[in-house]
């Protein structure tokens, strides 16, 4: 059997650009090169190339994403996407692959577009039964007031990009003074702010995949933040937070928080592996977010949950791009 050609994209426009970098070449690393053709893409605006090992750039063609080395021209059988944030998780890449034909490791454009943005993601998650926060949301070219959202929430509250990952942007705010300052700084990455009630209790992610069809959640991990909250440091240094994996719950909990992950799954259409974040509160879980382009860094989540699930990890690729070609 021919080899597959593999574009594994990383980068992006945000400010996940290097997370995603690194997730790209580790998962490039670990593809089998004996079953692909591995082709690291970096994509940075109108900047899309491939960077061969010995360094040489080549530019992508965007009409067609194809790609020329020294006169062979390379098609792609399938893109495995790794950019955090946008392009590559709020659907416009999705959209220009399925334009083109391409199959890709994520989740379709729509799915990508609506779970990125966290506020109309909260409302159709919520319209499944699924605990969501309190909110408020907020546009940058319309009035604010602090007042009329400390009526409507109760402090401490978390104010966010409602378009973004991995807590850039993010602040907890304990008093009415620091609300306007938080707004500022969210809204320095995005048009969108979405403002949240904070629930006490215990931060619990769960992974979920796709094996022939079915949705399969992964070991559940608890995050215990050694700062106020897991913002972008705490995610990325393992001396700020601990990862406790399994997560230390009662096996009915955890056997609850897998069933809703998997629901979750499936009905808003997700594809390839995604990671689902709570809160649980008083034997409740809290849905905070979907990650439908995880980090696969030897640092982040989803890659523990995997081997701890008893994957290798090419292995696991390997089912990703598999069920990818399956669709």
């Amino acid at each position: 059997m021919p080899k597959l050609n593999i574009a594994v994209v990383g980068g992006g426009n945000s400010g996940e650009f290097d997370i995603s970098i690194r997730s790209s070449k580790r998962v490039a690393s670990l593809l089998d090169p004996l079953k692909y053709n591995v082709y690291l893409i970096v994509i940075k605006g109108n900047n899309w190339e491939y960077i061969n090992e010995k360094g040489r750039h080549y530019k992508i063609n965007i009409q067609d994403f194809s790609l020329n080395i020294e006169g062979e021209q390379i098609v792609f059988d399938l893109v495995f996407n790794a950019i955090h944030g946008t392009p590559g998780e709020d659907g416009k890449i999705q959209g220009y692959f399925e334009m083109l034909g391409i199959r890709h490791t994520s989740c379709n454009s729509i799915t990508s577009a609506l779970t990125f943005d966290k506020y109309f993601c909260n409302k159709v998650v919520s319209s499944f039964g699924v605990k969501t926060s309190p909110s408020v949301h907020l546009f940058r070219d319309k009035r604010i007031s602090i007042e009329e959202i400390v009526k409507v929430l109760k402090l401490p509250v978390f104010v966010k990009p409602s378009c973004g990952g991995s807590s850039v942007g993010m602040s907890k705010v304990t008093h009415c003074n620091d609300l306007k300052p938080a707004i500022e700084l969210a809204f320095q990455h995005d048009r969108e702010v979405l403002i949240e009630e904070f629930i006490p209790g215990r931060e619990i992610t769960c992974g979920v995949y796709s094996e022939r069809g079915k949705s399969k959640a992964l070991p559940l991990m608890e995050i215990v933040s050694k700062k106020e909250f897991f913002d972008y440091e705490a995610k990325y240094d393992p001396q700020l937070a601990e990862e406790i994996l399994p997560a230390p719950i009662e096996e009915n909990l955890a056997e609850r928080c897998c069933s809703i992950s998997e629901m979750l799954y499936s009905s808003l259409g997700c594809r390839g592996v995604v990671r689902f974040d709570y809160i649980l509160s008083n034997s409740e879980f809290w849905f905070l977010e979907v990650n439908t382009v995880p980090g696969m860094t030897a640092a982040s989540i989803v890659p523990k949950m995997a081997i701890k699930a008893g994957f290798e990890l090419g292995k696991f690729y390997d089912l990703l791009i598999e069920e990818a070609l399956r669709d």
